[in-house]
C-alpha cells in the first residue's frame, strides 16, 4: 500500500521529467507523436480496482478489426455545451494527431465556471476546428433544461438567430447548429427556424449518419436527404436532423467502464465497413464528446456522457493508427438537387 508520502514523490518525478522532455523536444533531440499527455490524479480508493486499458488492448482490437483500407474509413468528432476540459485535455491530443473537432457553445454560457472563455473558443476557430452554436440560454437560469420543443415562437426564434449572431460578433461566422437534447427531429417549428439561419444541425442520435439518408431502420422508404416529403410531412433524418453517437457510460439503466466504453467505441467506429467499399463512402460515424474528466475511470463520475482522459487518449490513438480519416462538417457538402449529402 503507497503512502501520501509516495504519491508526492511520484508527482514530483512526473514534474521533473516533463521538464527533461520539454528541454529535450526544444533542442531538437526528439519530435513527440503527441503534444503532451495531461497527468491525471486517480481516486486511492479505486485505484486497484479500477480496469485500465492498455496498448496492446488497443493494437489487439485493430487486428481484431482487420483495418486494411484506409479509404474506406471517416470519423467525425463533436464536442458538446462548452466544456473547458474540452480545451484544457482534449485539445492537446486532437492538435498531436492533427485532427479537427466540431465545438457546439452557448453562449451565455460562455466563461461561466467549467466552460470555456471566448478567448479559447476563438483560438479553436482561428485553428480550423468548427464552432457552431448550441443556442443563447440552454442551461442557463433563464432557460434551464428546457429544449426548443417547449419554447414560444417568440423565444425560439431568439435563441437560434441570435445565436448565430452572438457568435459572429466573435469574429465567429458558423452555419451550424446543435439542437439541445437533440429531440427535436419530429417539430416542423423548431425545424423550420433552424433552416433560415443554418445549413445543417445536429439534432437526433444515430450510429452512423447516412449521406443519402437512406439507411435508417426507422424509415426504410427514405431515399434522400429532403426535409418535406411530397406529403408535407417531415422525413426522419435530413440536413437539420442529423443524427450523432453519444458517448454515455451510464445509459438506459446500464453502467460501463473505461474498458467497457473503449470496446463500444471501437464498434461503433467500425460499423461504417459493411456500407463504404472501395473508397465510396456512404456512412459516416458521428462521435459526440462532451465533458472530459481527469480520473482513472469513467465508472467513477455520475456524469453520463463523461470521457476519461485515458479513454480519449486510447481512442485518438486508435484513429490515428488505424488510417481513420477525421473531418469536420467543413468537409460536408450538400448536393440542392439529388437532396444528399458528399464529401468534398
Amino acid at each position: 500500500m503507497m503512502k501520501d508520502n509516495d504519491y508526492f514523490v511520484i508527482f514530483i518525478i512526473v514534474l521533473i521529467s516533463m521538464d527533461v522532455l520539454l528541454l529535450a523536444s526544444s533542442l531538437g533531440l526528439f519530435k513527440p507523436i503527441m503534444a503532451f499527455h495531461v497527468p491525471y490524479f486517480s481516486d486511492k480508493t479505486t485505484q486497484q480496482s479500477s480496469p485500465k486499458i492498455s496498448l496492446s488492448e488497443i493494437n489487439q482490437a485493430a487486428i481484431f478489426n482487420g483495418a486494411n483500407n484506409t479509404n474506406n474509413r471517416v470519423v467525425i468528432l463533436t464536442f458538446g455545451d462548452g466544456y473547458q476540459s474540452q480545451y484544457m485535455y482534449a485539445k492537446p491530443f486532437l492538435d498531436g494527431y492533427g485532427f479537427k473537432g466540431n465545438f457546439f457553445v452557448t453562449c451565455n454560457k460562455v466563461g461561466d465556471k467549467s466552460k470555456m472563455s471566448w478567448q479559447e473558443i476563438e483560438q479553436l476557430y482561428k485553428e480550423g476546428h468548427v464552432i457552431g452554436s448550441k443556442t443563447m440560454d440552454y442551461g442557463t437560469k433563464s432557460m434551464q433544461n428546457t429544449d426548443l420543443n417547449h419554447l414560444s415562437t417568440k423565444d425560439l426564434e431568439y435563441e437560434v438567430s441570435q445565436s448565430k449572431q452572438c457568435l459572429l460578433n466573435h469574429g465567429i461566422n458558423t452555419t451550424f447548429f446543435a439542437v439541445p437534447k437533440n429531440i427535436a427531429n419530429d417539430n416542423a417549428t423548431v425545424i423550420n427556424t433552424v433552416a433560415k439561419y443554418y445549413s445543417l444541425a445536429i439534432n437526433g442520435h444515430s450510429d452512423l449518419m447516412y449521406l443519402h439518408c437512406d439507411g435508417y431502420k426507422m424509415n426504410p422508404s427514405q431515399t434522400d436527404c429532403r426535409t418535406y416529403f411530397n406529403n408535407g410531412t417531415l422525413t426522419f433524418a435530413n440536413r437539420y436532423s442529423v443524427g450523432e453517437w453519444s458517448e454515455q457510460h451510464l445509459k438506459n439503466g446500464k453502467s460501463y467502464n473505461d474498458s467497457q466504453m473503449f470496446e463500444r467505441f471501437i464498434t461503433e467506429v467500425n460499423s461504417q465497413n459493411k456500407f463504404n467499399q472501395n473508397g465510396t463512402i456512404t456512412a459516416i460515424p458521428i462521435i459526440a464528446y462532451h465533458d472530459i474528466v481527469p480520473y482513472s475511470d469513467v465508472s467513477i463520475t455520475s456524469e453520463p456522457s463523461a470521457t476519461t482522459i485515458i479513454l480519449f487518449d486510447a481512442e485518438m490513438k486508435y484513429l490515428h493508427d488505424n488510417g481513420f480519416r477525421v473531418i469536420t462538417f467543413y468537409n460536408l457538402g450538400y448536393d440542392d438537387k439529388k437532396n444528399v449529402f458528399y464529401i468534398r
